[in-house]
């Protein structure tokens, strides 16, 4: 006869707790909910009661006899095989004192688990009776939803108590990335740039928030762009999880705040629940549009010859996408010759300008977009009108909607996949995942549609390299640092042979 599963015993009745008692008890465990406030309690019953029944006409009966509310944590039963997973304020010295007594409840055996998402595990193990069976359980919200749990090690963490709690987050239908105890774990860490060079571009007058947003959606296939999902989170609350990152991580450039999301926190503009962030909401509220450009001038594009020169998959998914005939030439710089007018290339990081000044000749830039064959939307700058007019005209042909923006160095959504690829390097140069569970986090924590690992590998790490430094060239800034572990994963060569 098998052995009954291990009590669960979950400390914090909110949105949190609640949502690891639902998946804990649809899994078969016993699960003890502690909260002090009886309502609190009584709310959250409901809820997972009301939730589980979607899928099973029995759960009403099976939370009936699994699940005991308790306001104090010393009505719990004693079981040495419980699993304690507090779900509380993000305070140190709180969460250091629930999960001593539970420590102390439970007995030496017993696994401590915090579902903290900003904290240091290692601190928070340092305040109980052996900080060996302490572990950071970090679930994502909506918890029954959201697949993804970051297994987090203290420095202390016990390698079984590791173990027992990933086997446990596999049989509850989640997957699991392991990673060690620093500031941001992955996911907050990695995601900082998402948010960060996005602002940044706005800062810098590059592009509006809505053209952000609808590059992201179309060149990048994220599911909301960086302003909406803030709007969504609450400014409030992304602006102190990058102040967390940044001050936790000696003020370092990459992960700065930025003026412009505080001074919306400062006016109350928090987001969809003050009604009014980066955009507006509510009833009568409207959406400001991304303004494309207009195409002028459609025969220019089939009446010009094109020629392309070396190999790019993403130039070359253009011209075919569009239909239009061109012939071929060997180059060591990939691009589309529009013969008369100029070239078409995809940024590398410089400016149009510079581009043109290194060809002597106008040239327009594109940014990189995640699946050239499904991309629906393009950033570009230009050195000249009549070339910006034929290459409207092809993108239009190839069904991909043209979005000016500044002439400024990376465009857009290469230069903020680059720098977030870029702390994923940083993130498994320092030991604290690897690049397995970088990808699997990012994309079962934030839902990117793949992880930086696998985007890097699809336009290449010579690329994504290439593209840093020439950010570091135009701005010497040390957020555009490159990791080392991405310069050393390049092969030794020029990229200015590159043109």
């Amino acid at each position: 006869m098998s052995q009954p599963l291990a009590p669960i015993c979950v400390i914090g009745a909110g949105t949190m707790g609640r949502g690891i008692a639902q998946v804990a008890l649809a899994s078969g465990h016993p699960v003890h909910l502690v909260d002090p406030d009886e309502a609190q309690l009584d709310a959250a019953r409901s809820d997972i009661t009301a939730r589980l029944s979607r899928k099973d006409p029995a759960a009403p009966a099976q939370v009936e006899a699994r699940l005991l509310t308790l306001t104090d944590l010393a009505q719990a039963p004693v079981d040495a095989r419980t699993v304690a997973i507090e779900a509380i304020l993000e305070h140190l010295d709180v969460k250091q004192a629930v999960l001593r007594r539970a420590a102390e409840h439970f007995g030496p055996t017993c696994v401590l688990a915090t579902n903290t998402s900003s904290l240091s595990v290692t601190a928070i193990a340092a305040g109980t009776p052996d900080p060996s069976r302490v572990v950071g359980m970090h679930f994502f919200n909506p918890v029954p939803v959201m697949k993804l749990v970051e297994v987090v090690r203290g420095l202390q963490t016990a390698d079984e108590v590791v173990d027992t709690v990933a086997e446990l987050a596999v049989r509850w239908g989640k997957s699991v990335a392991h990673v060690r105890s620093v500031p941001g774990f992955i996911v907050n860490r990695v995601a900082r740039a998402f948010y960060g060079e996005s602002l940044r571009l706005v800062e810098e007058r590059a592009a509006t928030a809505e053209t952000i947003d609808e590059l992201m959606r179309s060149a990048g296939g994220f599911r909301m762009g960086p302003f909406e999902l803030m709007d969504l989170i609450g400014n409030d609350v992304n602006f102190a999880v990058t102040q967390s990152v940044w001050t936790s991580y000696h003020y370092d450039p990459r992960f700065a705040p930025s003026l412009i999301q505080s001074e919306l926190i400062a006016a109350g503009r928090f987001g969809r629940k003050t009604g009014r962030g980066f955009y507006e909401y509510g009833e009568s509220a409207e959406r400001p549009l991304p303004l494309a450009a207009e195409v002028k001038a459609e025969a220019s594009a089939s009446s010009t010859p094109a020629v392309m020169h070396g190999s790019d998959e993403q130039l070359e998914a253009l011209l075919i996408r569009s239909g239009l005939e061109f012939g071929r030439a060997k180059s060591d710089t990939p691009r589309i010759e529009f013969v008369g007018l100029g070239s078409v290339m995809v940024t590398r990081g410089r400016s149009a300008r510079e581009e043109s000044a290194r060809r002597s000749e106008p040239v327009i830039l594109l940014d990189r977009c995640l699946d050239p064959a499904t991309a629906t939307a393009l950033a570009l700058a230009s050195t000249d009108a009549a070339l910006t007019d034929a290459v409207v005209a092809l993108l239009d042909r190839a069904r991909i909607h043209a979005f000016p923006v500044a002439d400024t160095p990376g465009l857009v959504l290469a230069r903020v996949l680059s720098m977030i690829a870029n702390e994923a390097w940083e993130t498994a140069h320092h030991g604290v995942a690897t690049p397995d569970d970088i990808d699997t986090a990012m994309r079962l924590g934030t839902n990117y549609p793949m992880g930086p690992f696998a985007w890097n590998a699809r336009w290449s790490t010579g690329r994504v390299l290439e593209l840093l430094d020439a950010l570091w060239s135009s701005y010497h800034d040390p957020r555009y640092r490159a990791s080392q572990a991405l310069r050393a994963a390049v092969p030794t060569t020029s990229f200015d042979g590159l043109g």
